[in-house]
């Protein structure tokens, strides 16, 4: 029997698998014009002392932050998987969790630089920011994960608890 909670919890859930898709087909999309290849002008100011660094971060950001929202659908997927029988804490969340913050931190990391080098008049390889909101939610996801572990193996342990 479903309770009000998991109702709720599975409607939140589909919501923020949703605005995870369609944020992965605007990047998706966005990339596309940016980079000159859905019209005939581009956005980007490619330069050919930075080419590839320009090319690096463009393609880093979409592939890590495409990444990032993938492995949060995947995460909501199980979650709710494992409450449909009966695990809270499914054990197989615990990588992906980590996966989660290395792509968070690396799309992000990519994000923070985008406007920098690929948008201005004189692209720069030199300057590359990271700013600490970066890293302190990079921090917050690991101990995020770090708590859901002892969670799946305290949840595991006492499945087996007689």
């Amino acid at each position: 029997m479903e309770t009000r909670n998991y109702k709720a919890l599975k409607g939140v859930a589909f919501t923020v698998a949703l605005l995870c898709a369609v944020h992965i087909i605007w990047l998706c999309a966005q990339t596309w014009f940016i980079s000159g290849m859905g019209s005939s002008e581009g956005e980007i100011n490619w330069s050919e002392d930075v080419y590839p660094f320009q090319l690096t971060v463009l393609l880093a950001r979409l592939l890590f932050c495409t990444a990032y929202y993938a492995t949060i659908i995947i995460f909501i997927v199980r979650t709710i998987k494992g409450l449909k029988s009966g695990i809270i804490f499914p054990q197989s969340n615990v990588p992906l969790l980590f996966t989660t913050a290395g792509c968070y931190f690396i799309g992000t990391l990519m994000s923070d630089n985008f406007d920098n080098i690929l948008l201005t008049q004189t692209p720069n390889a030199t300057y590359f920011a990271i700013e600490s909101n970066t890293i302190l939610i990079t921090f917050i996801y690991i101990i995020f994960a770090l708590l859901y572990k002892i969670a799946a193996n305290v949840s595991e342990e006492n499945n087996l608890t007689i």
